[in-house]
């Protein structure tokens, strides 16, 4: 991602940058909202929150810098973001679709790895570090990084320990200043090659050397399962007797996601610090999936679980589609093992493994999943054997296919309004197909097909305003003919420009002729110019002979 520079007036802030480099913010919490319904289905309240905040925070850090160092004393509250949900949801997931969307620094650490500062163990300022690494040594850049922390919940102290909770305590007080301001020293403690290093910077200038990396706009974003949070919840509730309790009180337990009533209060009962709960302003909270919510995941073009899967079998040249009902077993399946998106990969795993250890032997060419191989895999493997080749299996293949065409189509009709907003694409019904056709050609996922697909629709136009300048004729092509244009690229793997120059180079000269007998300079290019440009030019000439002469 292109990466913005803008000026400022007056005197930077301090741990802001002279000449500021900034992610890409001309972005709105909708146009990130809209990315992540791309990739994550379902949390609908999570992902709302999560790009509104992310949103904001960004949004306000680039007000501020531009404005100078007149908000410099005004102080800065950041969003850090604690997300609270049962595991396999799609936490870590959505946080780093979002720092990829942004185009910002963006590194992942376990909680339970750190220890306090001056303890055996990882010091949370290493990952302020990594942010410089993943930044690629820019300083500058990584002052604007988002670090995730997962598992925090196992740092809420246990209040049962005698002494110094190193583990606990300790980490979250090491973690305040990073969470809200702090300069890191880009030398490691300790470290031999570092001091070494700093031993030659000396030697050579009679200076200390410093690097400092400020956190002052590093947006921490925290997560963890909370198991027994519930619990602590409930019993609240339950001494409030608050009026919404007698909604959730004649529901079973395990249909309220008590995680949703959370307070400050509850979080600092569960064992944090009210210093650390304080600097973390934002909670957003994730449901539980359900079977409906698994199937739609497998549904999705755009799932790494199904198109990673497809890979592992594109690479010995087997094509691998899914039939409806077996995703649907699939994502039953999955349910019972209460462990999120992340069983998905577990049931398929353990129904196509024997598949892709013996097809690539058999020299198969593609592989249907049907419902009865999810039920028993090594039945179908010893069928398969003997039958593969034969024309049910390619008869079934094809409507497999089909199916998963229509699957792909009501995923982007669904986004058809979100596309016209953030692309400016116009999806006819042969554009949807040729993106399909990429998406599946070029294993990209969707999302990467749909900009593929625009990025050469946007080179058309740029041909057409080239070709105006050259020749002076204003020439179009019609939506029809667009498409047709569009797909012959795309099949023959042509240059857009190698392609426009063959089809108008071959017209202009009828062009020219018209334009000689009429003074017509502005042309739209119908479907049949583009399929046979020879005989459209003869006819386009011979109507404006006879107009010309009657």
């Amino acid at each position: 991602m292109a990466v913005p520079r803008f000026g400022t007036q007056g005197r930077a802030q301090r741990g802001a940058p002279s000449q500021q480099t900034l992610i890409n913010f001309d972005l709105t919490p909708e146009d990130l909202e809209s990315y992540l319904d791309e990739y994550v289905i379902g949390q609908k309240e999570a992902k709302a929150v999560l790009a509104t905040k992310i949103c904001t925070h960004f949004r306000r850090v680039r007000y501020m810098l531009e404005r100078g160092g007149r908000f410099q004393d005004a102080g800065f509250v950041k969003n850090n973001v604690i997300m609270i949900g049962p595991t396999g949801v799609g936490k870590t997931y959505m946080v780093k679709l979002l720092a990829q969307k942004l185009g910002v620094p963006f590194v992942k650490g376990d909680a339970t790895k750190f220890s306090e500062t001056g303890y055996v163990g990882g010091d949370v300022e290493d990952l302020i570090r990594d942010l410089v690494h993943e930044a690629e040594g820019d300083i500058e850049r990584a002052q604007f990084g988002i670090v995730y922390l997962d598992e925090i919940d196992k740092i809420a102290s246990s209040g049962s320990l005698i002494g110094p909770d190193v583990s606990r305590t300790g980490v979250q007080r090491a973690l305040l200043k990073p969470l809200e301001e702090t300069e890191v020293d880009l030398r490691v403690p300790h470290d031999p090659v570092s001091q070494l290093e700093a031993i030659e910077h000396y030697r050579r200038t009679g200076q200390r050397k410093r690097r400092t990396i400020n956190t002052r706009y590093v947006l921490f974003v925290v997560s963890g399962a909370f198991g027994g949070l519930e619990e602590i919840i409930k019993k609240r509730l339950h001494k409030q007797g608050l009026g919404f309790m007698a909604e959730v009180a004649s529901k079973h337990d395990a249909e309220v996601n008590y995680f949703r009533f959370v307070k400050t209060e509850d979080l600092i009962e569960y064992g944090f610090e009210s210093e650390f709960v304080g600097r973390l302003p934002v909670i957003t909270v994730f449901d539980p999936l359900t079977v409906d919510d698994l199937y739609e995941i497998l549904c999705n073009p755009n799932s790494s679980v199904i198109v990673n899967k497809k890979r592992d079998f594109r690479a010995y040249g087997i094509e691998l589609v899914f039939e409806d009902e077996a995703l649907k077993l699939l994502a039953i399946q999955a349910e019972k093992e209460k462990t999120g998106a992340r069983a998905l990969v577990r049931v398929i795993e353990r129904a196509l493994i024997p598949f892709e250890k013996r097809l690539p032997s058999l020299k198969a060419r593609f592989l249907v999943v049907t419902k009865e191989l999810v039920e028993d895999p090594q039945a179908m493997l010893n069928k398969l054997e003997t039958s593969f080749r034969e024309r049910e299996w390619e008869e079934r293949y094809h409507r497999a296919l089909e199916e998963e065409t229509e699957r792909i189509k009501r995923f982007i009709e669904a986004r058809q309004k979100n596309l016209m907003r953030t692309k400016g694409l116009k999806l006819t019904p042969s554009r949807m197909e040729l993106a399909i056709a990429l998406h599946r050609r070029d294993d990209l996922d969707l999302h990467q097909a749909l900009d593929e697909l625009f990025i050469l629709l946007r080179q058309v136009k740029n041909y057409e305003r080239s070709f105006e300048r050259r020749t002076g004729f204003k020439v179009s092509f019609s939506d029809e003919a667009l498409d047709l244009v569009l797909k012959h690229i795309i099949e023959r793997d042509q240059g857009v420009y190698a392609y426009c120059d063959r089809i108008l180079n071959l017209l202009e000269y009828g062009l020219r002729l018209v334009n000689e007998r009429t003074g017509r300079v502005q042309f739209v290019i119908p479907p049949e110019a583009v399929e046979q440009p020879e005989e459209y030019l003869n006819r386009l000439v011979r109507q404006t002979y006879y107009t010309k002469t009657s």
